[in-house]
């Protein structure tokens, strides 16, 4: 037995020997190290991260620490939540300036919300361009997460919601697509070198680069590198909370050394928590930043500009298109990277540590790409110069007047219709009708109070009309039904409501299915029912309130409105 314990023993140590001297000679190369000197406004920092207030293992104090250690001047925190609760003001800890922002779930997927000026009334949840709608009446900028993410349940499936940003870059989504030894391989090589290793499973993500391209030629779209940190490897439940965390890996440390932000401020950091954190959310926001793969090679300067006459403009402004305007970038500390300058998607130009061309006239999107020997992966990308108007896109939210409308009933025509558990009621009050309810509570299952009307005969119809206010901020579905299913096929398009008394126009083409239906859009010679609808979507169980309607009618459009 002594000989099978001894024989097991120096087996086991051959194992490890053998692992650790293939981790040794496997590592990667260190990155490369730059020492040009960088402008006092650029200052680098990490977006997208998640701490133990929802499935990260680590505080925000643990966030800030290892910000610093990392070299970085600000954090994004983007824990998951519904936007209810309020943002905590920027504030410096451990010398790091930390921004809060929130990861909102949509049924489109994920986008993150920064620099929302207070909390929501309500959950934001549910159709990605209402939530998006909510993000932007808050004050907020709304980016794509993890678009093209390997794992389906995380993927953007929704192209016509149009966002501010995207996560052009996004580590979470580069180590899906790998396979499980070259994973554990990285992570084994961590040990030695860990910013480096993870930078190994990286590669060029072009259909999220071609998404992006695709959004600046209709609209201002900046474009960011997420981390994604957890430090965490176990698993949960539910992304909302915080997980069970067998291991904090790769930790916020090594995430903050492979993966980096710069943001080019109007000046200088200030100290001043509330000033910092508000002019980093508006150089982001407007496109006046770039993305380092630092796990490859060091953060360092880019010199990016379009100038024509009477005219300059650097990463994230737009030039008219004129007859010629001259492009350059370049970056001083790098002369050996391949510098790729890019029009709408295309290499219009390339060149060593620096490159030039002329626009003769033609509008479009800049951007660079900048790539060391080491690696296919970008080492920097820098946001868009747009250079010319944006490309014309449909005007899907016309508002135009209808030529016709044909009232619905009144009074003891609408129906309420709601959950065995939950209160409604309706009631005639002069020229509204007032909905008062009071949902269930308890968690959400299947909560909703409703009133309906018929819609009779064969009514041509292209949109729906009503004036609507409401004792409180909230939301409303309005929804048509068709026969079909247990209780019909409904498409329906959420409005936000508060005490203000709003005239909404919602065409047809507009609303957006819901649940199972037999048609993207409904046929209008069969809808039965007209409704509006307060459920648990954008409403806590247990929530009341009142809603006053009024002039809800069906119109006809003018022709070619």
């Amino acid at each position: 037995m002594r000989a099978l314990f001894r024989n097991l023993a120096l087996a086991t140590a051959a194992l490890v020997a053998a692992v650790g001297l293939y981790v040794v000679f496997t590592r990667p190369a260190r990155a490369i190290q730059f020492d040009a000197a960088i402008p006092e406004n650029v200052v680098f920092g990490a977006y997208h991260i998640h701490t133990s207030r929802s499935d990260g293992s680590g505080s925000v104090v643990d966030v800030a620490a290892a910000a610093r250690r990392a070299g970085l001047k600000f954090v994004i925190l983007t824990d998951h939540g519904d936007a209810t609760r309020a943002p905590d003001p920027p504030q410096y800890l451990d010398g790091v300036l930390v921004i809060d922002a929130v990861e909102i779930a949509t049924d489109a997927g994920h986008v993150v919300a920064l620099g929302l000026r207070e909390p929501s009334a309500f959950p934001l949840a549910g159709a990605a361009r209402t939530v998006i709608d909510d993000i932007h009446r808050m004050g907020g900028r709304a980016i794509i997460a993890h678009p093209d993410s390997p794992e389906p349940r995380l993927q953007w499936r929704d192209r016509r919601v149009e966002a501010d940003g995207v996560e052009w870059f996004n580590v979470d989504s580069e180590w899906r697509d790998d396979s499980w030894p070259r994973v554990i391989g990285a992570a084994a090589r961590a040990l030695l070198r860990p910013a480096e290793s993870i930078a190994t499973l990286f590669s060029r993500p072009v259909a999220t680069l071609q998404r992006w391209d695709a959004m600046s030629r209709s609209r201002d779209a900046f474009g960011l590198a997420a981390v994604d940190a957890h430090a965490s490897v176990g698993w949960d439940d539910d992304e909302r909370t915080q997980p069970t965390t067998l291991l904090a890996f790769p930790s916020y440390e090594a995430s903050f050394r492979a993966v980096a932000q710069a943001a080019i401020l109007s000046g200088r950091l200030t100290g001043r928590a509330d000033d910092d954190g508000a002019a980093v959310i508006a150089a982001i926001a407007g496109g006046h930043t770039y993305s380092v793969i630092s796990g490859i090679g060091s953060a360092t300067a880019v010199e990016f500009s379009a100038t024509q006459d009477g005219g300059r403009a650097t990463m994230g402004d737009r030039l008219q298109a004129t007859t010629r305007t001259a492009v350059r970038a370049a970056v001083p500390a790098a002369p050996g990277a391949r510098v790729v300058l890019l029009q709408n998607g295309r290499e219009v130009a390339s060149g060593r540590g620096a490159v030039e061309h002329t626009n003769p006239g033609i509008p479009g999107a800049y951007r660079v790409e900048v790539f060391l020997p080491t690696a296919a992966v970008p080492w920097i990308a820098t946001n868009p110069i747009y250079i010319g108007a944006p490309a014309p896109i449909e005007d899907v939210a016309d508002q135009t007047p209808p030529a016709s409308l044909l009232a619905l009933p009144t009074g003891a025509e609408w129906q309420i219709e709601k959950d065995p558990q939950s209160i409604a009621s309706i009631a005639r009050d002069g020229d509204e009708l007032r909905l008062s309810y009071a949902l269930a509570g308890g968690r959400p299952s299947g909560q909703y109070a409703a009133i309906a009307a018929p819609v009779e005969g064969d009514n041509g119809f292209d949109r729906v009309q009503f004036t609507v206010r409401a004792d409180r901020p909230m939301r409303l579905w309005l929804q048509l039904r068709l026969p079909g299913g247990r209780d019909g096929q409904r498409w329906g398009r959420s409005v936000y409501v508060d005490s203000t008394p709003r005239q909404v126009m919602i065409r047809l083409q507009d609303l957006a299915p819901i649940g199972v239906t037999s048609s993207q859009q409904p046929i209008v010679a069969r809808v039965r029912n007209v409704l509006f609808v307060i459920d648990t979507v954008n409403a806590l169980p247990g929530s009341s309130g009142t809603v006053f309607l009024s002039d809800v009618a069906l119109g006809v459009g003018q022709v070619g409105g």
